[in-house]
């Protein structure tokens, strides 16, 4: 229990965790109304209500570093070494760390729906635009759930790379390099990359038919971060820290 509250005082205390929570409400905010309230309302009527709801993937990206910045954070500054003295078996760090992100992903999932469903919803129905509330549902849970593990992803990668700046490029090229992987290797092995998985995931109107169903696509993801997150734990065990 008292590693727990370590690694969410960590976490809390650090004003870059609020800057990206902030910033990520702020964009889908002003996404969400902006792309409602402004579009003609006979073009918003033609439009897949599922790409209204998505947002943009700004929100996975934000929540993915705040990930990867809780499980590097003390490797950049020199800390980890007291943290493992303290706590010598150190895959309870680790899963102490995933806990802290599995909780921030969650609140992050559910702050990012309050704000998009406040304000793409209430605005759309405003405009006597009909949205189907299965479809809703449906892709919000998608989103939500997207995000968590975009922030597990982040502190899984980020307990195996431990450098900061490897972690957060590499995790952003796999989540967001998504066409150009598919291009070279095939739809039949790029639907299983992560940025590919998280498209099926949020159910993005198409993505089911060349890719993976929306549930596949989050046990692969789920799947992808538990093997991070296990490999984190057995190089973090034996490798010399600095």
């Amino acid at each position: 229990m008292r590693i727990l509250k370590s690694e969410w005082l960590k976490m809390v205390s650090v004003p870059t965790t609020w800057l990206l929570l902030g910033t990520m409400l702020l964009v889908e905010g002003l996404a969400a109304g902006l792309l409602t309230g402004l579009s003609d309302i006979d073009d918003l009527k033609l439009r897949n209500p599922a790409t209204l709801l998505i947002g943009t993937p700004l929100p996975t990206v934000f929540i993915f570093t705040l990930g990867a910045l809780l499980a590097t954070n003390e490797y950049r500054h020199g800390t980890a070494n007291q943290t493992f003295v303290i706590t010598p078996r150190r895959e309870r760090v680790i899963a102490a760390k995933l806990a802290i992100g599995l909780v921030a992903g969650i609140v992050a999932a559910l702050l990012y729906i309050a704000v998009n469903a406040g304000l793409g919803l209430s605005i759309l129905s405003n405009r006597g635009v009909p949205v189907d509330g299965d479809l809703a549902v449906n892709v919000y849970a998608g989103v939500g759930v997207g995000i968590v593990l975009g922030c597990l992803f982040g502190v899984a990668l980020g307990a195996l790379l431990r450098n900061q700046i490897l972690t957060i490029v590499t995790g952003l090229v796999l989540f967001l390099v998504r066409g150009v992987v598919a291009l070279f290797i095939g739809t039949d092995v790029g639907k299983y990359f992560p940025g590919e998985a998280l498209l099926s995931l949020q159910g993005t109107p198409g993505a089911d038919a060349e890719l993976l169903s929306q549930v596949d696509a989050g046990l692969v993801l789920g799947a992808t971060c538990l093997a991070l997150a296990i490999a984190g734990v057995v190089v973090t065990r034996y490798r010399e820290i600095n």
